[in-house]
């Protein structure tokens, strides 16, 4: 039905909702794969990947990295590979969204299987609480040897409160509720 819907009007890629949700957003949301194959192939342009919704400014990249649908992460980032550098209306990349999803392993998935990322400093990026990837990771309590042990990864980043990733470790006082192998 998608692809006879685009052979009809192309367009419909870049149409939205009144809440900002574009057919890619949607099909990213559920993790339909083969829909955003569909709808990446028959867009007129690139743009649609770059779209945000109207409420949080999060595009299908942010939608798909929070939902953990990995698939769907590969093809928009082969697809548009500066989509990756779109953040949210609270400064948050692809990583701060996938930390954020609490599937912690997704982080490490989109890191290992998109190299792109690493050269793209996403990892050292910091949203609007100046939190870096890593320091989301702490305030989770979640040790993740990828990002832990990276020595790309600026261990020394101070956020808007003028903490480390470890000084929320810290100041916790528990132990981390996970460690990532």
């Amino acid at each position: 039905m998608t692809a006879r819907l685009l052979e009809w009007k192309p367009d419909l890629t870049k149409e939205v909702d009144e809440k900002g949700w574009s057919p890619l957003h949607c099909a990213a949301y559920l993790g339909h794969t083969e829909i955003v194959e569909q709808l990446l192939a028959k867009s007129p342009d690139k743009s649609v990947t770059y779209l945000g919704i109207k409420d949080s400014k999060k595009t299908a990249l942010h939608i798909a990295a929070n939902r953990n649908h990995q698939d769907i992460v590969k093809l928009l980032l082969s697809h548009s590979p500066d989509c990756c550098e779109q953040v949210d209306d609270k400064g948050n990349n692809v990583l701060h969204s996938a930390i954020m999803s609490e599937r912690y392993h997704a982080t490490r998935h989109i890191l290992n299987d998109n190299s792109l990322l690493r050269v793209r400093r996403l990892i050292n990026e910091k949203d609007a609480k100046g939190d870096s990837p890593l320091h989301l990771l702490a305030s989770y309590q979640v040790y993740d040897p990828s990002l832990s042990e990276d020595n790309r990864v600026d261990k020394m980043a101070l956020n808007k409160d003028k903490l480390t990733a470890l000084d929320i470790f810290s100041r916790a006082n528990v132990k981390p509720v996970r460690i990532l192998t």
